[in-house]
């Protein structure tokens, strides 16, 4: 919620104090929030604050209403000048009403329609505020005819239509309950049973009933009667002072009743002492009161809508803007108090000024004498009496007990004043800057000093021993500490709480997640086993005996609405309140109370848009497993067709090398190797033959190991093809020459495919060479070459045969199945790479255009994979 704004109401005198109306220094109020134009509401004149059955506050204006969620205002009507004096739930919709129109609520949009369809009938709002849900009262626009009406989802239906309604001024309010329908009017009290009218009292100034408990509650202008068969009996005597709207009530958790003329607010509780206690006053016209689910007190004025949150806190200001509190404590039942101007007041009644002083924060109470200190000594304030206590001039920070002893702090020492020989002692001057003192169960005294924790002993008599905490952080100044007088003291450091306990010093975790970032300048520790921690931005409370339990924190938004507490001492009442003072003001509360009050949130969650609704969830989850499922089994069945055609491309790869193999296995081939071994073996040298065997007994050796390679390195190929040459000129001779030429940057592992060279050499020797008359040359060619970004080897076979077309009409060219496989093997190879083999193939031509032979050209990919 946003931060609450100062208080604005004007002076209520609180019972406690006892104050004189005409010499009031003090007032008072209920801790606030004022809602206005700078909040979000079309204007400050509102008519009426209403709940839904979700927890939204609508607050209906001058100009249209606003909903409140806890958090911010949202408008509707955008501006229009529309009186919204009443709001309804029908069937889950929410109805703002105006006096011609309804407006329907649907989401952030509004559908409007007439209160009466004929448009005969008005929405009378002043004399129906106390009408159970559902209903409305109507009346022509002469403010006559009045009918009570029932609503409904297609407009409303007549419940009452009698001329006693007529009756009603503009400041009764009428109440409808199981018993009867009870008409207030300045002829008297009537109900309607079964259809009937008849007049239960003559009393003139009944404004407004309500149920209390089994009672039926009159309230007039003189007090609250019961009311009965037999009429009216007074309960409670009270003269309201402005009951010019009439009077409205309600009844809160406790069963207690919040009345409200058109100026105050009341409390009234019969089981109380004083029954009737006046909560605030000073409004600009109260229009309407109400409480809501979370037990808040709410009131639309013409001055904009309040919110009294719980109830909980009361806010004290002196009447003399110019001065504040600064230092409180209780002498019995009467609060004594110090001001920074030098005011000291007893139940508000000043009993001494002096120009010139001030009060330090904190005061102490020993024997029912309340001790304070002032800018050069200490004052004693005994009942309606005040002394000095005449101490050497000096600057006195605070003042705390131990014992029957005043123990008070100034800038360089920390001294001991018996309240009764008035003996004046210093306990320790070695502590600098005392700005806190307590004393525990075993008589030590621990101090606040510049900067750490000190502990004193031996203070009672004699030189005082005095320790430095080591094991306390000293970074930052102890200004305040506590003791409940059980020997149980308290203090902080910046955002820390620390307690002490025989001696002992513990850091309060059990608080540190809530108070971590709120700077704590007063603590309390209450003999009714509470702590209290009042930090610059929010109050801590919680259960405390040795460990702190029930833990809540306040601030603006629940209720606390003192700006900066004063790094003083609070003070506690006989009755348990604790009073606590700031810079601008002082509050004051129950520990009990706020931790007896259920402090839900307040806070109304957005409602949920249709794509977070649990049923879309689900369906997303399935839709989601649908197209995982779907993806998974597209992502299997994609793998398992790439495993598939892997297979085949790799036995289709088998065939195609078994193909190559046996064409290069062809038998003419190897019969005119053999032949021509066995006439070196007959006809020439012995060693030529056994040469020539042996080179072919290698090249069948590698021919069949080869089988299953896909690939050979550029050596192993030029090896094979120069084997392969060398047997072919067994059969040729001279007509066959041939050079191979592998350029020195070619990397000679780079793998090339089996037989590629075979292939095109034997294509060159067979259709080119074989052909043509006389001598012919095969020229084979590695070289190193890049494409597209990628190296690679560029292998080239050429001949100067007769050429493939020459070839062809000869007869000596096949069908050039070898070519076929080879071309079929690469496309296989290229479908698994991203750099693909090239082939190409170029016919030459002499000078004068004539068949010149052919080339054959490869180029392979360095990172090829076969």
């Amino acid at each position: 919620m946003e931060k609450a704004k100062p208080y604005i109401l004007t002076a209520i005198l609180l019972a406690a104090l006892c104050l004189q109306a005409s010499a009031a220094t003090i007032e008072s109020n209920l801790s606030n929030r004022r809602f206005t134009t700078t909040d979000g509401l079309p204007q400050m004149q509102t008519e009426t604050v209403w709940q839904d059955s979700r927890g939204y506050i609508y607050i209906g204006t001058l100009s249209g209403f606003v909903r409140y969620d806890g958090r911010t205002l949202t408008p509707f009507l955008g501006g229009r000048r529309e009186n919204i004096v009443a709001f309804q739930e029908v069937d889950g919709d929410v109805r703002a009403l105006g006096f011609v129109r309804q407006w329907t609520v649907r989401g952030k949009d509004v559908q409007m329609s007439p209160i009466d369809p004929e448009g005969r009938l008005l929405l009378n709002n002043l004399n129906a505020y106390d009408l159970p849900p559902g209903y409305v009262l109507l009346e022509d626009r002469q403010e006559e005819n009045r009918v009570l009406c029932r609503l409904t989802e297609d407009g409303t239906e007549p419940v009452l239509d009698s001329p006693t309604l007529d009756e009603m001024t503009p400041d009764r309010k009428m109440y409808v309950d199981s018993t009867g329908i009870y008409i207030p009017t300045p002829q008297g009290l009537y109900v309607a049973e079964d259809g009937k009218m008849r007049r239960l009292s003559r009393k003139a100034d009944v404004f407004s009933l309500t149920r209390s408990g089994a009672d039926l509650v009159a309230l007039a202008a003189d007090g609250l009667y019961i009311v009965d068969e037999e009429g009216l009996t007074l309960i409670y005597a009270h003269r309201f002072e402005a009951p010019d709207y009439g009077l409205y009530v309600r009844r809160n958790r406790q069963g207690q009743l919040i009345i409200a003329d058109s100026h105050t607010i009341w409390r009234y509780d019969a089981a109380a002492p004083e029954p009737m206690h006046q909560l605030a006053t000073g409004f600009n016209l109260i229009r309407t009161i109400f409480i809501d689910r979370w037990n808040r007190l709410w009131a639309a004025t013409y001055q904009g809508v309040y919110c009294f949150f719980h109830c909980n806190f009361t806010g004290h200001r002196l009447t003399d803007k110019n001065d504040i509190v600064r230092a409180v404590a209780f002498a019995g039942d009467h609060l004594v108090a110090g001001t920074l101007n030098g005011k000291i007041m007893v139940d508000g009644e000043v009993l001494e000024e002096q120009d010139g002083n001030f009060f330090a924060p904190g005061a102490t109470e020993i024997d029912g004498t309340v001790y304070m200190a002032g800018k050069a000594d200490i004052a004693a304030v005994s009942g309606n009496g005040v002394r000095w206590l005449g101490l050497p001039e000096g600057v006195y920070r605070f003042v705390s007990r131990a014992g029957r002893r005043l123990i008070i702090g100034t800038r360089t020492s920390l001294l001991a004043y018996d309240t009764q020989t008035a003996q004046l002692d210093t306990i320790t001057s070695e502590i600098q800057r005392v700005w806190c003192a307590a004393q525990d169960d075993e008589g030590r005294i621990w101090a606040g000093g510049n900067p750490g924790l000190f502990c004193i002993t031996d203070a009672d008599g004699g030189a005082a021993s005095v320790q430095k905490v080591k094991s306390t952080p000293n970074a930052q100044i102890i200004t305040t500490m506590a003791t409940n007088g059980n020997g149980q003291v308290c203090f902080a450091r910046g955002d820390s709480l620390f307690c002490l306990q025989s001696g002992r010093i513990r850091a309060m975790a059990e608080l540190q997640p809530m108070i971590t970032g709120h700077e704590v300048r007063s603590v309390h520790l209450s003999p009714r086993g509470y702590l209290v921690a009042a930090a610059i931005d929010g109050l801590l409370v919680a259960r405390f005996n040795g460990t702190a339990s029930d833990a809540h924190w306040f601030n603006a938004a629940s209720g606390f609405t003192t700006i900066e507490p004063l790094m003083g001492a609070m003070a506690e009442s006989a009755d348990g309140t604790v009073w606590l003072c700031g810079v601008e003001d002082m509050i004051s509360f129950r520990p009990a109370d706020l931790l007896a009050d259920n402090q839900e949130s307040t806070v109304i969650p957005a409602p949920r848009p249709w794509w977070m609704r649990w049923w879309v969830w689900l369906l997303a989850a399935l839709l989601l497993s649908l197209i995982v499922w779907l993806a998974a089994s597209k992502a299997a069945r994609r793998q398992a067709l790439r495993k598939m055609a892997s297979l085949e491309r790799q036995k289709r790869q088998k065939e195609l090398q078994l193909q190559a193999v046996r064409l290069k296995s062809i038998p003419h081939f190897h019969s005119n190797v053999l032949s021509s071994i066995e006439y070196f073996i007959l006809n020439k040298s012995a060693d030529d033959a056994s040469h020539y065997l042996k080179l072919y007994s290698d090249f069948t050796n590698q021919t069949l190991s080869d089988i299953d390679r896909p690939s050979r390195s550029v050596s192993e190929e030029v090896e094979y093809i120069r084997s392969y040459l060398e047997l072919e000129r067994l059969r040729y001779g001279d007509r066959l020459q041939y050079s191979i030429i592998v350029d020195p940057d070619v990397d000679r592992n780079t793998q090339i495919p089996t037989m590629l060279l075979h292939t095109y050499s034997q294509n060159a020797v067979k259709h080119g060479i074989a052909s043509k008359a006389g001598e012919g040359n095969v020229e084979v060619s590695i070289k190193r070459q890049s494409r597209g970004g990628a190296d690679g080897v560029l292998v080239s076979v050429k001949d100067d045969g007769v050429g493939r077309a020459e070839a062809a009409r000869s007869g000596g060219y096949s069908t050039g199945q070898g070519l076929k496989i080879l071309q079929q093997q690469i496309e296989l190879y290229n479908q698994a790479n991203r750099h693909h083999i090239v082939q190409q193939v170029t016919d030459l031509t002499s000078a004068d255009g004539r068949p010149a032979g052919t080339c054959f050209e490869t180029w392979v990919p360095a990172d090829y994979k076969y």
